[in-house]
């Protein structure tokens, strides 16, 4: 009988390969690291969306361009649009009209005194949350825990086309 089973945390997912159980508590430990970060955003009276994208506008000088966030977010436009209507609303961030004062999706986007106050205290808090994750770690397991997590991006940089779309190779 597998650990997870002995103490009553038998995945529905990994069964019982080391592999999948491997990827399994990997995937749960980034999901609750997520649900710890969205939760203070909440406590915030920010959506996890909104959060990031204030942590990011504050980590970079000036975001020139709607376009731009888009871009490095992975989302449409419309969602930064939207995401920004608030951050404004909330007064975290302003926007100074382009230079032709025509095109809002190239307004300056500015982060305010209340968007660098709380982007300040977020980062407290994440610094708390990673000494958290790692607190019972030695420094040997902790480069021990890199190397392998290095090994596993390397692992899945090397996923090419032709085994995504169902020619994998044992």
């Amino acid at each position: 009988m597998s650990e997870n089973k002995k103490e009553g945390r038998e995945c529905q997912i990994c069964g019982d390969s080391k592999g999948q159980q491997v990827v399994c508590h990997f995937i749960c430990a980034s999901r609750m690291h997520r649900k710890a970060i969205s939760k203070y955003a909440s406590y915030l009276g920010l959506h996890h969306s909104q959060h990031r994208m204030l942590m990011h506008l504050a980590n970079n000088e000036v975001i020139r361009s709607q376009k731009q966030l888009a871009e490095h977010f992975g989302i449409s436009p419309a969602a930064v649009a939207t995401t920004l209507k608030k951050l404004e609303a909330d007064g975290y961030i302003e926007r100074a009209k382009s230079a032709d004062g025509l095109d809002c999706r190239n307004n300056e986007i500015i982060i305010t005194e209340l968007g660098r106050r709380v982007a300040t205290e977020s980062e407290k808090y994440f610094k708390f949350v990673d000494c958290q994750v790692i607190k019972d770690f030695s420094d040997e397991e902790i480069e021990t825990f890199i190397g392998f997590l290095d090994r596993i991006q390397q692992n899945l940089t090397d996923i090419d086309d032709a085994k995504v779309i169902g020619e994998q190779k044992e």
